[in-house]
Parts: structure tokens; C-alpha cells; sequence
């Protein structure tokens, strides 16, 4: 037991006055007249004793009461945790509200963010006007770097909003430590006010300093059952005018409760294209699949929308894709260019196509072309085959096909300079197409899929006949994916991943003494599906707080126009940071973007692109720890300087203060003063005959 004020300890010295007046009144002496001698002998005897009695509990009673009103304005008390650790000095303490997302939630006081305010409001009200105190926020901003007084926190507190920003718990530790470090003489505490989403509060990782106190302020939702869109994903990557395209959505229930027929919608472009309702399990996922057909080129707007309360930041996920006018499409050629490429896509007016001898080539159009063609080349300079390789790397597709004569050193030292296998020596022995990787996206929306929705191709299908074929030697870096593949095993058309791009290559050239592929039907699906696949699509949306920089290719509009990022409705707008390298432009966020919704990228008048930016899912899971699950893993990880406010009977500003001053025992002492006052009256009443 310790005291606040122990300078009134020294008031023990009035014990003298209830002594002293008990001394008195034992030498006051009364005149008794008795008319009977006889019986005064044993009356005094009696009288005596009863007397004695009744003035040492008296005298006891007024000692002890007047002791008890001494010890209470002592004001003792029992010293909590904190105190106990406490040094000389002024206090320090940084009080973290977390204001993501999930604080959007409603508990029993109302929302969970403007509970937690309540609760910071509490903490600076139980301590000391000399103390100073710090805000903290899952925004990280400057103006909350400082320590302040207690109307000026009080001032900053108003102003914490919900963000999209969500912080793990580590991370608000670290940097409440880095302010701390300039705070040496204070005493110093945290408190930590937050819902404690087990998909942000990572005890695994804290490292909590040792000369600093932690306490936990949980605040609690009503219900903690959250439904929203999780992802969308095409399940075909190629778009084009007329196509019918599914859209896939992932939606998640991290509720307790089945949820059934639940509205899904679906808008391009501010048209609306499907609408469905699903249904979910707890804490189950479901898949939906929603067809519509494209009829518009340029960029798409798309939007799913679910309604769910009350966290409603996650129910409208965005999306953007682009549909192209026209393909581009370059053929390189050595000698003479191939008729059959010419014939194929010139046939069709959605193929930009274009021939061009290596030697003839503009390598400045490189970043305008969707698929690149070469074919009947034997010779490769080094400067056309650097330009390839940065086109692969860059996102392009690229078709090789080997030429007629058996020189292909200078291409296979392309091939091997990108990690591909290289064109051995050619094979005379007649060898017929064998099997279809028919599950290959070259592939979707050629053949029909039976009702169980597999595609089955009859025993004696009429697949293209090679006559003579390179062999595909080497160990490329990315396992190939082999399309077509003969009836020796060995392949005919694969396809390798390089870099962001994809590189097919062809066991046979195009020609007649080689292969009737070229003739074939499935010549046209094939070489078709390819272009249609090279589009170079950018992501469908992007996360903000995740994504920090946008790779583009670079544009044909001149450089002393700024490239601006602009929100769909013109109310912000921006000039991201640029990084030109060669045909590829990189463009950087630097966490501008706050807002969910399609933003739009220009250089001068002209519209390069549309990106969509959706709220980072983490804070949609709403499980959050319970005040057993806390104390448990503080003990589990050992965590000794962190401690959990748990509900009580008591306010929570009174369960503040008794952390802060300890258990006082000032009232108890009152109490015990009043109890002895009191019994002194009862005693003289009850022995006064």
C-alpha cells in the first residue's frame, strides 16, 4: 500500500486527543446520596467495573475513527502494473486508434470508430493536464508525429476518419517506438484502441519495448459478419467485338449465418449485363459465372455490385478491360515474304497486318504490334534479335517459324538467349499430327464441348501431316507447353513464357514440303487465336495501398505533354511520376490514389489507358480476437508488458484512472471512520444504565 499524500500521516499525533480526554474524565469524581449504607459497597464495586468497560471501547472507537479519517486523506492505495514500473517524471503516452475499415462496424455504443474516439477521450481525461500525449492512425500522417497537450489532442481526435489504409498491429508498435525514442526522461504508455482483426494483429511479430507499457483497448462489434467481393477474372484473357465472354466472380462469406438468395449485379459501361443471386455457406466462398456478349469497342467499365451491412466498402468491386479496334500484325521475313500469313489475315478486317524484310524493319513499331511473325528467316542480326527479345519481355507475343534450308545457327542463338529450346536437325521421316492440347486457350471456342461440357475428338479426326520437321533440342528455363505433338512424341507447336510476354515456335515452316498445316482448318484457329491472345491487356483492376507503380507501353504523342491520371467524374486528378525504358513506360502511384473507381490515364488530350482500383481486401475478413484469445497470446509469446483492459463493472474512464493511480482505498477508510463513529455512539447509548 502506498500513499498520494503521505504528509497528512502526521496527523496520527490527534490519536493524543481522544487519550487525553479519556484521562480526564477518569479523575472527574461525582457526589453519589444514598439513603442505604448497606448496599453502596457493591453498587460502587459494580458501577466501577461497567464504567471502565464502557470509556476503553469508547476511547477504542474514537482512536480507530479518527485513524481511519487520517489514512483517508493519506489517500493510500494499492499501486497497479503500471505504477509499479513507473519512474520520476512527466507522463508520455500515444494513444493508436485504428480507423480502418472494419471500425465501420456498429457495437453496442454505436459505431466502432466512434467508440474508440470515446475511449481515447477517457484515457487523456484520467491523466495529469502537464502530461503530454500522441495520435496515431492507421494514415501515418505528419501532423500526428508530434506530442501535444490535452486540448490539442482532444482537437486532432475529432478529426480521425475512416481510411482504406489497413496496418498490422507490428507495424503501430514500431512506429509508436520510433516517436518514443526522442521521449527519454518521460514514463512512457501506449494504449492500442481497435476491433483487433486477426488478420492485422500479428502477436507473432511484435517486439515490444521494455521500458514502455502496452495496454490493449479492445472494442467489440455486435455482429462480426461481413459479405464481399472477393475477385473477378475472365475466363477467357482475349477480348474482341461480338465475343461472348464469361466473367468469373469470387465472393466470400466470413459471417456465421447461410446467406441465399443474395443479388449480384453486373454493369459495363454503365449497362447493365447480368444479374444473378447466389447463396453461401459460413465462412465458404462462392463462384459465379456471369456471360454477356462485347459490343463495343475500347475501354470497358465494369462494376459487380452486392448489397450487405454494415461493412459496405467491399460491395462494389471495379474492373477495366480494353477491346481493340484492329490487331496489329508484323511478319519479318528473310527473302520473300509468306503467302499464306498474307492471305490469312488480310482476310480479316479486324488484323492491322503488315510484311516486312529483316532488313526493311522499323523496330520503333515494335511496341504498337499485338502478335510478331517470322518466318524464312536463316540469317538474324544481333539488333533485330535484341528488339524481339525486349519485345518479349515486355508483354508481346512473338511466332517463330523455322526456314527452309537447315541454316538456324543464328536463330537458335536467339532462342537461346531467351531460354528456349533450339532447332536441331531436321527430320525427313513423314510423321502425322497425333494429339491436341485441346484444354490449351489456343484452343477455347474451337471445338464443341459435349453436355457434360468436355471436348472429345473422334478416333479418326484428319489432323495436319508434317513431312519433314526440326527437332526441338535443349533444356529451356520455363518448361514449354506443347500445343501439337507428333506420333513419334516429339513436338510440333509449343508455347514458353518470356518475361511478360509468350514466344510460340513451329517444328516446320510454312511450305508445302514440309507440312500441309498451313492448309489445314485448324491453320486458321490457330494462327487466329494467337493474335487474339498477344493483345497486350493490362491488369483488370489494381489494389490501392498495394500497387505503386503501372507498366504501359509507351505512347506516340509528344513528350512535352504530362501524362495525367483522371477519376472517371474529373474531381481528382493527378501527374504520376513517368519512367521511360525503350517502348515501355512505367508509371508510379506513390499512393495518390485513395478511392475506389476507374481512373483514366492521358498524355495531352489523348486517353492511353483505364485502370480500376479496388479497397484492399484484408479488412473484410471481420473475425476479430476475443479478450481470452488476447491474453492468451500475450502469454503465449511472452509479450510481459502488454496488458488487455477487460470489461468490468466498472467505466471504462474509472478502469483508466485505476490503472493509472492504482486501487485507491481512500472510500473503504471513509466507510470504516463512519462504522467506528457509529459503534461509539451505540456504546455509550447501549451502556449508559
Amino acid at each position: 500500500m502506498e500513499f498520494l499524500n503521505p504528509s497528512f500521516l502526521f496527523a496520527f499525533a490527534a490519536l493524543a486527543i481522544p487519550v487525553l480526554i479519556h484521562l480526564f474524565n477518569l479523575r472527574r469524581y461525582r457526589k453519589e446520596y444514598f439513603t442505604n449504607v448497606r448496599f453502596l459497597s457493591n453498587i460502587q464495586l459494580e458501577t466501577r467495573k461497567r464504567s471502565r468497560l464502557k470509556q476503553l471501547l469508547i476511547l477504542a472507537s474514537r482512536l480507530l475513527a479518527v485513524a481511519c479519517l487520517v489514512l483517508a486523506f493519506s489517500q493510500p492505495f494499492i499501486p497497479s502494473h503500471l505504477q509499479n514500473n513507473r519512474k520520476s517524471g512527466y507522463r508520455a503516452v500515444s494513444i493508436y486508434i485504428d480507423n480502418s475499415f472494419s471500425m465501420d462496424a456498429t457495437g453496442t455504443e454505436g459505431k466502432l470508430l466512434d467508440i474508440a474516439r470515446k475511449r481515447a477521450s477517457d484515457i487523456v481525461s484520467a491523466y495529469k493536464s502537464s502530461d503530454i500525449f500522441q495520435l496515431v492512425t492507421n494514415d501515418f500522417e505528419g501532423k500526428h508525429l508530434p506530442f501535444l497537450s490535452r486540448e490539442e489532442f482532444l482537437a486532432l481526435l475529432r478529426e480521425v476518419k475512416i481510411t482504406h489504409n489497413s496496418v498490422s498491429l507490428h507495424e503501430i508498435i514500431r512506429r509508436q517506438n520510433d516517436i518514443f525514442a526522442k521521449q527519454i526522461e518521460a514514463n512512457r504508455i501506449q494504449y492500442l484502441v481497435s476491433d483487433f482483426q486477426k488478420s492485422t494483429t500479428d502477436f507473432e511479430n511484435l517486439k515490444p519495448d521494455s521500458l514502455t507499457d502496452y495496454i490493449l483497448v479492445p472494442v467489440v462489434s455486435v455482429k462480426q459478419n461481413n459479405l464481399f467481393v472477393d475477385s473477378v477474372w475472365f475466363t477467357t484473357p482475349a477480348h474482341r467485338l461480338g465475343q461472348a465472354v464469361k466473367l468469373n466472380v469470387r465472393i466470400r462469406n466470413c459471417g456465421s449465418d447461410k446467406l441465399e438468395k443474395i443479388p449480384l449485379r453486373l454493369t459495363v459501361n454503365n449497362l447493365q449485363k447480368s444479374v444473378t443471386n447466389f447463396s453461401t455457406d459460413p465462412g465458404q466462398s462462392a463462384e459465379i459465372s456471369l456471360p454477356y456478349t462485347e459490343d463495343k469497342t475500347g475501354f470497358q467499365l465494369g462494376r459487380i455490385d452486392i448489397t450487405d451491412y454494415p461493412v459496405v466498402y467491399d460491395d462494389m468491386f471495379y474492373f477495366t478491360y480494353n477491346i481493340a479496334g484492329s490487331l496489329n500484325v508484323l511478319s519479318i521475313f528473310g527473302k520473300s515474304p509468306n503467302p499464306y500469313l498474307q492471305s490469312l489475315y488480310t482476310s480479316d478486317s479486324i488484323f492491322s497486318f503488315r510484311s516486312s524484310q529483316a532488313n526493311q524493319v522499323e523496330y520503333s513499331s515494335f511496341n504498337k504490334q499485338s502478335l510478331i511473325l517470322i518466318s524464312g528467316m536463316d540469317e538474324l542480326a544481333s539488333g533485330l534479335a535484341n528488339e524481339l527479345k525486349a519485345f518479349l519481355e515486355r508483354g508481346g507475343s512473338l511466332c517463330v517459324m523455322p526456314p527452309e534450308n537447315p541454316s538456324v545457327r543464328q536463330l537458335n542463338a536467339f532462342l537461346t538467349s531467351v531460354g528456349a529450346p533450339n532447332l536441331g536437325n531436321p527430320d525427313t521421316v513423314k510423321q502425322r499430327i497425333a494429339s491436341l492440347d485441346i484444354e490449351n486457350e489456343i484452343f477455347t471456342d474451337v471445338f464443341e464441348r459435349n453436355a457434360s461440357g468436355k471436348i472429345t475428338l473422334p478416333d479418326n479426326v484428319d489432323l495436319p501431316v508434317v513431312q519433314k520437321y526440326y527437332q526441338l533440342t535443349g533444356q529451356p528455363v520455363n518448361p514449354p507447353t506443347v500445343i501439337m505433338r507428333l506420333q513419334n512424341g516429339s513436338p510440333f507447336l509449343i508455347s514458353l513464357n518470356i518475361g511478360k510476354g509468350k514466344l510460340y515456335i513451329c517444328a516446320s515452316p510454312l511450305d508445302r514440303s514440309f507440312t500441309n498445316f498451313q492448309q489445314h482448318l485448324l491453320f486458321v484457329p490457330v494462327m487466329y487465336r494467337m493474335a487474339f491472345l498477344s493483345e497486350n491487356q493490362s491488369s483488370l483492376y489494381y489494389i490501392i495501398g498495394r500497387t505503386e507503380s503501372i507498366d504501359l507501353p509507351s505512347d506516340t504523342v509528344k513528350e512535352k505533354n504530362m501524362v495525367k491520371i483522371k477519376e472517371l467524374n474529373n474531381t481528382f486528378e493527378f501527374i504520376p511520376e513517368i519512367r521511360t525504358s525503350g517502348q515501355q513506360m512505367q508509371v508510379f502511384i506513390h499512393s495518390q490514389i485513395k478511392e475506389a473507381g476507374w481512373y483514366h490515364v492521358y498524355r495531352g488530350s489523348k486517353q492511353l489507358s483505364s485502370l480500376a482500383f479496388n479497397y484492399d481486401r484484408k479488412e473484410s475478413d471481420i473475425n476479430c480476437f476475443t479478450y481470452k484469445e488476447i491474453e492468451s497470446n500475450i502469454k503465449k509469446h511472452n509479450l510481459r508488458n502488454l496488458i488487455v483492459l477487460k470489461p468490468s463493472g466498472l467505466p471504462f474512464s474509472s478502469q483508466v484512472e485505476r490503472l493509472n493511480m492504482g486501487f485507491p482505498l481512500w472510500k473503504w477508510f471513509i466507510i470504516l471512520a463512519l462504522v467506528f463513529l457509529g459503534a461509539e455512539i451505540l456504546i455509550i447509548r447501549i451502556l449508559r444504565n
